[in-house]
């Protein structure tokens, strides 16, 4: 497996959990198969970007290990500082002790 197959993969693990969690809320965003359309044609930087701004513009949350698989990949590319654009609202943190699943997307538990 070359990097760029293991930065592409990373980047298509993301953008498959983001669209099961937005399929799950009963939405279907285009933009995710355009993310992935992107990967396929050797286009990761661009993938990233559109990734990140589909994100903002669709509210959809990444959870706190997706933000880190997304942001080492762009770092392998040198494209860090794409990822540093979403909005922070929408990353979300593991909420309570070690083990639990639950998240918040804004850090705290929920009431």
């Amino acid at each position: 497996m070359s990097a760029s197959d293991s930065v592409d993969g990373e980047i298509l693990a993301v953008v498959d959990a983001v669209a099961r969690r937005a399929a799950a809320r009963g939405e279907s965003i285009r933009a995710l198969r355009s993310v992935r359309d992107l990967v396929a044609n050797d286009e990761a930087e661009i993938a990233i970007d559109h990734l990140v701004n589909t994100a903002n513009a669709f509210r959809l949350p990444l959870r706190q290990d997706e933000h880190e698989r997304l942001m080492a990949a762009a770092a392998r590319l040198d494209y860090a500082d794409a990822v540093t654009d979403i909005d922070p609202r929408l990353l979300q943190r593991p909420v309570g002790g070690a083990g639990n699943c639950a998240t918040s997307p804004h850090g705290a538990a929920d009431e």
